[in-house]
């Protein structure tokens, strides 16, 4: 810090976080007088999950605007007074005291008889300053300001590793990502419900997108469980599973439309936490339907499901049917001639089967999903050696994009000569070592 103006403020945070919490449990008073305004009504509105609520509204008179309630509660957290039209006029918090005066003066807006909010308006001094923040969370640790900012603007420390030989970086990079793992929430207390009234931001993508390694279902699914274990307890309250419900909504949301490798972790997340969902404050009814609906369809084209027979046409008309290819492995290959990744992937794909198709025992069954004739006779006379079909000649026995859920082409999927599927939507320059694999179980 610059100063010490900040250590004394969180001193006194620290002092008035031994008052009983009961003193002011029931009721509260906030007086706001302002010079700056003279709207018929002013609002204070809370914050829950990062969704706003209306607390309650005060009506102008000569001495402020007064809300107040003798036995309603007021929840610890981050509250505003706000315009009817939304614009917000001054933010501060609820922890200690719930009967205090707010002054808009011309050197600025003083608290009286809130001490709390005096750190806060520090805080945010020392925030647009770029200060050190971590004496907040040194001096008075179990504060609701020190939890919030320790949360959303002290990372955790990593400790340096010895990279070393080259064996050496190999082991280090091991220690440096169970690490991460471990210990990259380890400053959010996600089990002080309290946190849910500030606007805390967790960014549940920093971690899961980009810091996770390595980027598979199975660890997805560890760390989920990780995460949820940080939000629980054994006999958890109605409090605590709305921060479950909370931070749930926010991973069904990464995983939904994500790569199809993450499949299993949406359907683990449905089948573990949204079927078993009653009552929610977040996640309502109709969502639960919906992600029902979608983890089924994800369901049916995960590897070991049985793939119905798929019948298109050739540009001669002629129906071509995956029961009637007789051959080890079945490469659904779903493609558009105007689609740019196609043209780079398709050769490729069609390269590897001129080399391997008799050495691993399989057929390619490409299978254009555009209703351009055209474009797709004049790309796929190139591929003369193996099965092209298209929609544009006619409508196959049913809609592929549907049944295997292709959001995007190319598609790639292989079956076995039972139909079931083996491998799915992996990338091309793992041909090799998915049907080495594959002829080696």
């Amino acid at each position: 810090m610059k100063n010490n103006t900040s250590v004394l403020c969180a001193f006194v945070l620290l002092c008035a976080s031994f008052i009983s919490f009961s003193a002011f449990s029931q009721g509260y008073n906030i007086l706001y007088k302002t010079q700056n305004v003279n709207d018929k009504y002013l609002y204070l509105t809370g914050i829950y999950g990062n969704v706003p609520y209306k607390v309650d509204s005060a009506k102008y008179s000569k001495k402020g605007y007064v809300f107040s309630h003798s036995k309603q509660i007021l929840p610890d957290g981050f509250y505003y007074i706000k315009t009817n039209n939304g614009t917000t006029l001054l933010e501060f918090i609820v922890e200690q005291n719930r009967k205090f005066t707010i002054e808009e003066t011309e050197e600025g807006t003083k608290f009286k008889g809130s001490e709390e909010n005096l750190v806060y308006q520090q805080f945010k001094n020392d925030l647009w300053a770029g200060n050190d923040l971590r004496v907040y969370q040194y001096t008075s640790p179990e504060a609701l300001l020190s939890k919030y900012i320790t949360a959303q603007f002290i990372p955790v420390h990593v400790p340096s590793f010895n990279w070393g030989s080259h064996e050496g970086r190999e082991g280090a990079a091991q220690r440096y990502y169970q690490f991460l793992i471990e210990h990259f929430y380890d400053n959010v207390d996600f089990k002080d419900t309290r946190l849910m009234y500030t606007p805390l931001d967790i960014d549940l993508r920093e971690f899961f997108i980009e810091s996770l390694y390595p980027q598979t279902a199975s660890n997805v699914i560890n760390s989920v469980e990780n995460l949820f274990q940080r939000i629980l307890n054994e006999n958890s309250s109605p409090e605590q599973l709305d921060v479950c419900d909370f931070y749930l909504k926010k991973l069904i949301h990464l995983y939904i439309n994500a790569e199809p490798k993450f499949d299993e972790v949406f359907i683990y997340l449905v089948d573990n936490y949204i079927s078993k969902i009653t009552q929610s404050t977040f996640i309502s009814a109709s969502e639960v339907a919906v992600f029902k609906r979608v983890a089924d369809r994800k369901r049916k084209t995960l590897v070991g499901e049985l793939a119905p027979v798929f019948e298109s046409y050739t540009k001669e008309n002629v129906k071509i049917s995956t029961a009637e290819i007789k051959a080890e492995f079945i490469v659904l290959w779903f493609w558009d001639p105007d689609c740019e990744h196609c043209t780079e992937y398709t050769p490729i794909l069609y390269e590897f089967y001129s080399k391997y198709h008799t050495l691993y025992h399989f057929e390619v069954l490409a299978c254009s999903v555009t209703e351009d004739y055209d474009r797709w006779v004049k790309f796929s006379k190139e591929y003369y050696l193996w099965i092209n079909t298209s929609y544009a000649v006619e409508a196959p026995n049913y809609d592929a994009t549907d049944y295997f859920n292709i959001y995007d082409t190319p598609a790639i999927f292989i079956l076995n000569k039972k139909h079931r599927i083996v491998a799915r939507q992996f990338p091309l320059d793992e041909l090799f070592e998915v049907f080495e694999s594959l002829q080696n179980n």
